[in-house]
């Protein structure tokens, strides 16, 4: 997508999750690679209401957190978007939020274990927590990279989520699962008899999401 193009799908994505209550205020986060750089992306403006934010307010930036082309100063999660970038080269686009079922799970130090089929075809396992670091850090940058490993989406401890994907949309959608899922285990992990998908279906699963991967990998490269 054109410069413009991935303005409006950070932008979408941004007024998406503040519509929905996975974020409040001017909380959370939207970025995408920036096509035609290999070391820049799009991202939100900080501190600006999604409702008052505009495509011209979307900022470019490296991922060091450089600007590179708009006036507003940046997300202060420019590194951990950065990281995350430099990490897998498999990512197009980064959401973070703060739900609540799923910040709960980050303030409790509780990932998420394979319970779904969708979870691991579509995040590819587990939700594993990150260690503690403050924002805006590269303390935080490494350890969300860390934890994050090849899935989709990594809890940010007592802070939200990060979600990764091929466009924003996307990974807006893998938050939505993450906090759906966060919702399920809340609730069945008080109760005796929880279980875990079987460990043979969950690999079958996982080899599943790796492949999928690599064919949406394929189709923007």
């Amino acid at each position: 997508m054109n410069a413009l193009e991935a303005r409006a799908a950070v932008l979408a994505a941004r007024q998406a999750m503040y519509r929905e209550g996975l974020v409040v205020g001017t909380a959370g986060n939207v970025s995408v690679r920036a096509d035609g750089h290999t070391d820049a992306m799009h991202i939100t403006p900080s501190r600006m209401p999604s409702d008052e934010t505009t495509v011209d307010d979307i900022v470019t930036v490296t991922f060091d957190g450089d600007p590179i082309e708009g006036d507003r100063i940046p997300s202060v999660e420019c590194l951990m978007h950065g990281a995350v970038y430099r990490a897998r080269e498999d990512v197009r686009a980064v959401v973070h939020a703060h739900p609540v079922f799923s910040s709960v799970l980050a303030v409790r130090y509780e990932e998420i274990p394979p319970i779904l089929d969708e979870q691991v075809v579509y995040i590819g396992g587990e939700v594993a927590v990150s260690e503690y670091a403050p924002s805006a850090t590269e303390e935080l940058a490494e350890a969300t990279v860390a934890a994050l490993g090849p899935r989709m989406a990594v809890l940010l401890a007592n802070h939200g989520t990060l979600a990764v994907g091929s466009d924003p949309e996307h990974a807006l959608e893998v938050t939505r699962l993450v906090e759906r899922l966060a919702q399920i285990w809340y609730f069945a992990d008080a109760r005796p008899g929880s279980r875990q998908l079987p460990d043979d279906v969950a690999a079958a699963e996982r080899d599943i999401f790796h492949m999928q991967r690599q064919v949406e990998v394929d189709q923007w490269r």
